[in-house]
């Protein structure tokens, strides 16, 4: 695996074409490069080297106080997990990567997280199945449990699906 003086070298180079580390990456897929014995995500120490993050408290885009040493290294217009190119990259709050992500298309919401059970159309599905028949004066539709059975995930996982909340990953 690269070390961090492979890392301090290749963010030299002036470029505006994606930088990618081929010499190891997390689960997630970000890069990892060693650091004093630790494995730190490569993006995030190239920012760090070429513009370190604030120190203090900075405001965010909402008007709340953040550390700056809590603030993200956020991928800009490529969104490769496996670039390091300073220049596509910025400080932000969890909330601004996370808003950029799904405006982007991003981010792993839904049936996009490798670990969701339920496709799009089946928790459409399951809210139709709700919506009509226990909405009425006979209430004939399925119950809870039977929706759980029906789809095979969990009567939490249906709570909270019928509530229009979060779902949750299997």
């Amino acid at each position: 695996m690269a070390n961090y003086d492979d890392l301090v070298d290749a963010i030299s180079t002036v470029t505006d074409d994606c930088i990618i580390w081929e010499h190891g990456k997390f689960a997630e897929g970000y890069g990892a490069v060693a650091v004093d014995g630790k494995m730190r995500s490569t993006h995030r120490v190239a920012l760090q080297l070429s513009k370190p993050a604030p120190v203090g408290k900075v405001c965010s885009v909402k008007g709340h106080w953040i550390p700056g040493h809590k603030l993200e290294a956020a991928h800009g217009p490529c969104h490769n997990r496996l670039c390091f190119n300073p220049r596509h990259l910025s400080w932000s709050t969890r909330a601004e990567n996370n808003a950029d992500r799904k405006r982007d298309g991003t981010h792993n919401d839904n049936e996009a997280n490798g670990r969701c059970k339920l496709a799009d159309v089946d928790v459409a599905r399951i809210r139709s199945l709700w919506e009509g028949p226990h909405r009425g004066p006979d209430r004939t539709g399925p119950i809870l449990r039977e929706l759980a059975e029906q789809f095979d995930c969990s009567l939490s996982q249906i709570s909270y699906i019928v509530n229009n909340q979060k779902r949750l990953a299997a």
